[in-house]
């Protein structure tokens, strides 16, 4: 992940025990403090140039009202695309923070009212995940604005908290939070993560299955997962999804068998099985090293994966599965990825097309998951299209170009492409820039991409 340049960071604000800190000590009924509390725990935090004139636009235009006369569109692709990065840690950071606090038998009685407050705020910003992210001011003087006010409490009850009355616990549950943030605020609005390794106290551990999530991109209707399966002999047990569709990519080296509904296919290469709600799916790993399983998880119905928890398990009875070849009829649609990026890099001109069509996972307007290849040459593509873009890079180095800014791209990067926006990108390094995308649209649409 870039570093961002300390030119583009806005100047840290005065420190100290604040107006804001007070009214919250009495509003919760706490003793204001006789003796001064360490102003380290009270630093408002540094942010991009970019976050905080947002920052400042957004609060200019509730003080006329909410009004979103005289909004720059670039501002608005900024306060979206910073929206979005956000909206990755629903089932991340802060999940994972709530989670991560002091227990109610831990924390000090006078305290509880911040445990209390913090948790409100913590699943706030997660609820606002429901809400899809306008494409209009209102991402600025809305979305944007609320996932900065709600940040801004959580971080300043977690500082009081621990300020207050200090626990080794709290204090590294509030520091990783803040690191977390400070990686998207202190970031010029262009975001990207990565699938190399789940990140501290940003993951999700499914109940009943035990398998740890790692969302890395999070749009209006679905999301780009990571499911991280650290043990060689760790796979992921059989389950269903009511109501989401979702892909399976496997990478190798690799050896295994994936399952989807009575069939049993085994893999030694990379491959991409599309999942149609209400279907049982799996992997079990027959090979010396760990199988990490990259997923897209998506519905019209419920979101990108955990919005609305959406798994049962469903382990089958051995006599039940059928082997079959994983590119039959009985695996609906899976393709042999690999061969299907090697192909796409051996192309000299700039060319995308679709891996598996919506139609194959969408049922009954869930929506279904459309995956594509893209080869990118030095000369660079324009991208744009309807609807939201969950994109990864799988081969080479490039530049992406979006909403005035720039940043650099390389294999494992994650990134969301908004709907509506035209991003620049293009090949930097010797070998094929190679993506794939996934965008969730009904199954019996083409829907509408552009690339030049």
């Amino acid at each position: 992940m870039t570093a961002p340049s300390r030119s583009n960071i806005a100047p840290r604000a005065k420190t100290g025990f604040g107006s804001f800190h007070l009214l919250v000590v009495k509003q919760l009924g706490l003793a204001v403090p006789h003796t001064p509390v360490p102003s380290v725990f009270f630093r408002p935090a540094r942010m991009h140039a970019n976050y905080a004139r947002l920052v400042e636009l957004s609060h200019a235009a509730h003080l006329r009202g909410r009004s979103l006369l005289g909004l720059d569109p670039r501002d608005i692709a900024l306060a979206r695309l910073y929206s979005y990065s956000f909206r990755a840690h629903t089932i991340g950071v802060f999940h994972a923070t709530a989670s991560a606090l002091p227990s109610e038998g831990d924390t000090p009685p006078a305290a509880l009212p911040l445990r209390t407050l913090a948790l409100q705020s913590l699943a706030e910003l997660a609820s606002q995940t429901m809400d899809p992210i306008p494409r209009d001011g209102r991402a600025l003087v809305s979305t944007f604005h609320l996932y900065h006010q709600r940040l801004t409490r959580v971080e300043t009850t977690l500082d009081l908290w621990r300020s207050l009355y200090p626990q080794p616990k709290l204090n590294q549950a509030a520091s990783w939070f803040s690191k977390h943030i400070d990686t998207i605020r202190q970031g010029s609005g262009l975001h990207t993560m990565s699938d190399l390794a789940p990140l501290e106290q940003a993951s999700f551990t499914v109940p009943n299955l035990g398998i740890t999530i790692c969302p890395l991109v999070y749009g209006d209707f679905h999301s780009w997962n990571l499911a991280w399966l650290p043990e060689p002999a760790s796979g992921v047990p059989c389950h269903q999804h009511a109501q989401g569709v979702e892909i399976h990519l496997g990478y190798g080296p690799l050896h295994g068998a994936t399952i989807l509904g009575d069939a049993e296919a085994e893999v030694r290469e990379g491959y991409a099985m599309p999942i149609p709600p209400g279907t049982r799916h799996g992997y079990v790993n027959r090979g010396p090293l760990p199988h990490h399983v990259p997923f897209v998880f998506g519905s019209f119905h419920t979101g990108g994966w955990g919005v609305f928890l959406d798994v049962e398990p469903q382990p089958p009875a051995p006599e039940q599965l059928t082997p079959v070849a994983v590119t039959s009829r009985a695996m609906r649609g899976t393709i042999l990825l690999e061969r299907e990026l090697e192909r796409a890099a051996q192309r000299l001109a700039a060319v995308r097309y679709q891996l598996i069509p919506a139609r194959v996972t969408d049922r009954h307007g869930t929506g279904g998951l459309e995956l594509s290849v893209a080869r990118v040459t030095p000369r660079g593509t324009d991208w744009r299209h309807d609807e939201f873009a969950a994109v990864s890079v799988v081969r080479g180095r490039g530049e992406l170009v979006l909403a005035g800014e720039t940043r650099p791209l390389a294999p494992h990067d994650h990134f969301g492409l908004p709907g509506g926006l035209t991003a620049h990108i293009r090949q930097t390094g010797t070998d094929p820039l190679v993506l794939l995308d996934v965008i969730l649209k009904p199954g019996e649409s083409s829907g509408r991409f552009g690339l030049t």
